[in-house]
């Protein structure tokens, strides 16, 4: 370069340098607000649980000058600036000394201040160089003019480098040793000291690395011993750092950081998510051999409904299970799961107490015929054993009482989504033919807990806790609590290492998806609600997915996972309810009178139960010498007796089911049928239904007739339009050829009762 052009270059850097001077003066200059910093996600008791780059892909955490240990400064002030709090950005004493020492010859030292450095790293300056150390220089001393010392210690504290790509303290805290700044101890303070000033070489993610930053600790300790003590306690101590960036809860995590930027404080609790991906994890690898390879979970706080826990799938990174889905917001059939909504609104509406007697026979409901997962029938079963028992026909028959346009409308109000209209669901709404999410299941759960009120979960700590909305009554809600609580936990071969005699009630129901595709639990255990669901995300079905065999034990090892850790707190009570308890004549469900010899206390709403007394069990005269039933009461050639008067497809499933029934005997041979036909009940007509439109078409299409009777009954003679057209066994289908227009269908049993229908019978249209 010619001496010119030499300088001209000078000039243009003096002039280059006396604006940037210039600058200095006027300008302030950005500091932490100049950078972004990672979404870092905490626990409930604010222990890391995950962290995320920044927009420039460095872990940093904004950490105030508060959070930083008054040691970290003490330690940084003594390794790097004995004299910060004294000099105006720049340390001309230190810079003379170091210039002398390098002209003579002798090992180069620095000379930057605290200041300088952050001068570096803010505007990025490379101060190798004569020009760059100027530059240095001057914005030191313009970050010396805008802010304190206070805000300069938190700014570096804040951005310098502790290895690969982890800025600031917070974030090298964090994951070299696993704790917060506040709860460094001073062996790690000290380590982290001496990182930012070779964090390449004194990185601790390798053992060379670990070795490095160990020889420029022990220097430090040194000083630190002969300044203020503790310096050779710390150095005896093992570093102990590793790489902590945690992946707890990933779905949770994600969920969150879809809303929330910076610190994120979770409701989960690390201890429980822990425990219950432990459970989760070591019930799975039993079932393999079965292909249950999956499985989503859930732990809710009733009280505040924050999320303690949650378990998206069997394995985030699991390709093979679609693992990143997160099966708690995956919309699910539900199985009978569901079920006990159907009764907590019969019982609001007072069309059941828990002992009503429900009938389990064979039912066909236009062109639908629910069966039970058994495919058998109990007969009359009270509603307490029907809804722990999942029976079918009594919830849909519980279905068609309340209406499904209004069970539908419950739905919706509950925070189910995506439903189609009701007409689409039709009956199958009772036995769970929709979708809906855990997390929906979680919150009605909850619901039945809380007393009948509605509150959206909670997965951060600042979500406030709402009120919510009045779902059910409170009567309702804890009678169906109170029966769910009647189901008693699944075999103990499925918890070899739980303790027997459980010290506390768990209300839960179990649910199966139509081909065996969803198999899921829920209930609650004192203050906590659990969820669990197993199945696979791709819709396969598993004959091993059965909400009683497959999900009910994974449910029960959680809650006494649970049980061992914590305390479930107290159960749902019905202190202050609109409930009274009175005699139930079992048999029947109604109220007990003087015929019933079984009686039970049992729940009822006062001025909402629909209540009556009994009439299945009925005292009759029967003749001391026969045994045969008498026409009326003469004694003593007659005594009175108790008999169970079951209509005759009751019987009939009771017969199939093998349970004894106490029966009347037949009448005597002096009772004629003007008084018989006074003496129980008439026939009820099942098939065809009131008011039927029959459509015929072919010429041998047949007239479907069945009715039901009385326990005494042998045989229903059946008239069509004043003719006898059949006779039956009281609860078998007969057939007979249906006649054109409007017509009268009549059914008298063998002891002179009847009971009668209209039809009408058509032509059906040809295409």
């Amino acid at each position: 370069m010619s001496p010119r052009r030499k300088r001209l270059s000078i000039l243009l850097a003096a002039g280059g340098l006396c604006l940037l001077a210039a600058a200095a003066l006027f300008a302030r200059p950005r500091l932490l607000e100049a950078y972004t910093y990672s979404t870092a996600v905490y626990d409930r008791q604010g222990r890391l649980m995950n962290i995320g780059l920044s927009m420039d892909e460095k872990y940093r955490l904004r950490t105030s000058f508060a959070q930083i240990p008054e040691a970290a400064v003490k330690a940084l002030l003594l390794y790097e600036d004995r004299y910060f709090y004294y000099h105006p950005g720049v340390n001309p004493l230190r810079m003379a000394k170091a210039a002398l020492l390098t002209a003579a010859g002798g090992r180069r030292q620095g000379a930057s201040t605290i200041t300088m450095q952050l001068a570096r790293m803010v505007y990025h300056i490379d101060s190798s160089t004569v020009s760059g150390k100027i530059k240095q220089i001057l914005r030191a001393l313009q970050i010396e003019l805008f802010y304190s010392k206070e805000e300069i210690l938190e700014a570096y504290f804040n951005l310098a480098p502790y290895g690969r790509n982890i800025e600031g303290i917070g974030a090298a805290s964090r994951i070299w040793f696993g704790v917060p700044p506040e709860k460094l101890t001073l062996r790690q303070i000290l380590t982290l000291t001496v990182i930012p000033q070779n964090p390449s070489v004194r990185s601790l993610h390798r053992m060379r690395g670990q070795k490095e930053a160990e020889r420029a600790f022990l220097r430090l300790a040194d000083v630190w011993e002969e300044t203020y003590g503790g310096g050779k306690k710390a150095a005896e101590l093992p570093l102990q750092a590793a790489d902590n960036r945690p992946l707890a809860a990933p779905h949770l995590v994600r969920q969150l950081q879809e809303k929330y930027h910076g610190d994120i404080f979770s409701s989960i609790d690390a201890d429980f998510q822990k425990m219950l991906e432990d459970v989760v994890s070591n019930y799975l690898r039993e079932k393999e051999n079965i292909g249950i390879d999956n499985a989503a979970a859930l732990i809710v706080d009733r009280r505040d409904m924050t999320v303690l826990a949650k378990v998206g799938s069997a394995g985030f990174f699991n390709i093979g299970i679609e693992g990143q889905v997160d099966g708690t917001r995956a919309y699910r059939s539900p199985g009978s799961v569901m079920k006990p909504f159907i009764y907590a609104l019969a019982l609001e509406e007072g069309l059941i107490h828990p002992l009503s007697r429900l009938k389990d026979v064979p039912r066909n409901f236009a062109n639908y015929t629910p069966e039970n997962f058994d495919r058998q029938f109990y007969g009359l079963i009270d509603a307490t054993a029907a809804l722990i028992k999942s029976r079918n026909v009594p919830a849909v028959d519980l279905l068609l009482a309340v209406g499904e346009k209004k069970y539908h409308a419950f739905l919706q109000k509950g925070g189910v989504e995506k439903l189609k209209n009701a007409e689409y669901y039709g009956l199958a709404l009772a036995l769970g033919g929709y979708e809906l999410t855990m997390e929906n299941v979680a919150e009605m759960y909850a619901a039945l807990a809380n007393g009948g009120r509605l509150r959206p979960l909670r997965f951060a700590l600042q979500e406030p806790e709402t009120e919510g909305r009045r779902l059910l009554t409170p009567e309702a809600a804890f009678l169906t609590m109170d029966m769910l609580a009647q189901n008693p936990p699944p075999d103990r071969k499925y918890f070899p290492f739980a303790k027997s005699g459980d010290k506390y009630r768990v209300h839960w129901k179990t649910g199966t998806s139509f081909g065996y595709r969803d198999a899921w639990t829920a209930g609650v255990a004192g203050n906590y609600v659990i969820v669990v669901w197993l199945g696979n995300f791709d819709g396969r079905g598993n004959p091993s997915l059965v909400g009683q065999t497959a999900a009910a034990p994974l449910f029960f090892r959680i809650v006494r996972a649970l049980a061992g850790s914590t305390d479930l707190g107290e159960d749902v009570s019905p202190t202050g309810l609109n409930l009274a308890r009175v005699d139930i004549c079992r048999p029947t469900g109604d109220l007990a009178d003087a015929a019933c010899a079984d009686i039970v206390e049992g729940w009822f709403i006062p001025g909402v139960s629909k209540i009556r007394l009994s009439g299945i069990s009925r005292r009759v005269p029967i003749d001391v010498k026969t045994g045969l039933r008498a026409c009326r009461h003469r004694p003593p050639q007659t005594v009175m007796k108790s008999f169970e008067f079951w209509p005759s497809d009751v019987l009939d499933a009771y017969r199939a089911a093998g349970v004894a029934v106490r029966r009347p005997p037949a009448f005597g041979e002096d009772c004629d049928l003007a008084t018989t036909a006074h003496l129980g009940r008439a026939p009820e007509i099942v098939l065809p239904a009131t008011e039927s439109v029959i459509l015929t078409g072919a010429k041998d299409e047949k007239l479907l007739l069945r009715a039901t009777s009385d326990a005494d009954v042998s045989r229903i003679f059946w008239f069509y339009n004043g003719r006898l057209a059949a006779s039956s066994e009281p609860g078998k289908t007969v057939a007979v050829k249906p006649e054109a227009g409007a017509g009268q269908i009549m059914a008298v049993d063998d002891k002179g009762r009847f009971s009668g229908k209209k039809i009408t019978v058509k032509p059906a249209l040809s295409n």
